[in-house]
């Protein structure tokens, strides 16, 4: 039998299309190259304008370091920040937080919920704090935070509003000025749909004057001020940015402008109804609840009965790979990343063999209610 290629469906590093492949498929040029420069140049252009960011850092990296970049910019050691935690992702704000000296209060919530906006006005209102972080989507529940609501808060405030982008960016609508956001910390591994290994911090004005108003930060690599000189001129050098990386991210922007954001972000919504639609028709949950489910990624309870590892290592010989749940969930559930430049034939790949590994492992199935249903929600638009 032909070995297919297998279908990667985890929540990132998700499927790279042909065209990002081809992109960085190339002789590695020289950073300070003519050519490679003004691709660089048109890359944060283009993320300019899907953030509305008044500025642009990208360079290699991982979504942690982004958001590392993001605090040791805006806050000293000693002073106080609030993190809105919706998992294992939020909670990492607090982690690094107190790698850097900084006071964190967190606000936290049932596994599949998010932070009732009472409690983080009533957070804001008794204490102040430089700024706020709240992860957008977590990977590990897929709980979507409320971000214009929590914007209107921070701007009542006056606090900063730092948002982690890692597992929404390009799939769930993130605009800057229209939601109130001073800074978005993300990666390229999700719904940017390119290999892993970059970061991307996109911030605006006041972000930058809080930079200059701390002087010294206790880092090199991550100082804004050592990176916007490269950025507003990448002929420049400062550190030697991943080529090809960018070349493969310059592809994916452009990719994202021709389909044009309210469509990408509707087409996001679509295969998340589409495939949950499968689900329900096997008779599987998910563990988020209905009013915070994120259109990239689904988090999906196991029937009593199946055992994880072996439920997975069946989809793996149906050459597809889904994550395995995290924390108190690991063993229980199964998350499938269903974002960035994928459409419903990957969801019908991934339906027909979560039908089949169910079966093989014991469950009752009816053969075909998964993909029958998920193409019945896509049709409808």
């Amino acid at each position: 039998m032909i070995k297919q290629a297998p279908l990667v469906m985890i929540p990132g590093p998700t499927p790279v299309a042909d065209s990002i492949r081809q992109a960085m498929a190339v002789q590695t040029y020289g950073h300070t190259y003519g050519g490679f420069v003004e691709i660089y140049k048109e890359c944060l252009a283009g993320l300019k304008q899907i953030f509305q960011a008044d500025h642009m850092i990208v360079t290699g990296g991982a979504g942690t370091l982004s958001m590392e970049m993001g605090l040791i910019n805006t806050v000293r050691a000693g002073e106080e920040i609030l993190v809105i935690s919706h998992g294992v992702f939020g909670d990492r704000f607090t982690a690094i937080a107190k790698a850097l000296g900084i006071k964190a209060d967190v606000l936290t919530c049932p596994i599949g919920e998010t932070v009732p906006l009472t409690e983080i006005e009533a957070k804001l209102a008794a204490k102040s704090y430089q700024a706020l972080t709240l992860t957008h989507v977590d990977t590990s529940t897929g709980a979507m935070g409320q971000v214009s609501a929590i914007g209107e808060l921070a701007k009542k405030y006056n606090t900063l509003f730092i948002l982690d982008g890692v597992c929404a960016s390009a799939g769930a609508a993130e605009h800057m000025k229209d939601q109130n956001i001073d800074m978005i910390v993300t990666s390229c591994q999700k719904a940017f749909g390119t290999p892993p290994g970059l970061v991307m911090v996109a911030f605006n004005d006041r972000v930058l004057a809080r930079r200059e108003e701390l002087g010294t930060v206790p880092s090199y690599y991550s100082d804004f001020k050592n990176w916007l000189p490269i950025m507003e001129n990448p002929s420049l050098y400062f550190a030697t940015p991943p080529v090809n990386l960018i070349l493969a991210l310059n592809e994916s922007v452009k990719i994202i402008l021709e389909e044009g954001l309210t469509a990408r972000y509707q087409r996001h919504d679509r295969i998340a109804r589409s495939f949950r639609a499968g689900l329900a028709a096997l008779g599987l949950k998910c563990a988020t609840a209905q009013a915070a489910m994120a259109p990239t990624l689904s988090l999906i309870l196991y029937p009593e009965g199946v055992d994880d590892a072996a439920f997975r290592a069946k989809l793996e010989q149906f050459d597809v790979f889904v994550a395995g749940g995290l924390g108190s969930l690991k063993g229980k559930a199964f998350r499938v990343g269903h974002m960035g430049n994928i459409c419903i034939n990957e969801l019908v790949m991934t339906l027909y063999a979560i039908e089949r590994a169910l079966a093989a492992v014991g469950a009752e199935v009816k053969p075909g209610a998964g993909v029958g249903a998920a193409w019945v929600e896509w049709h409808k638009g």
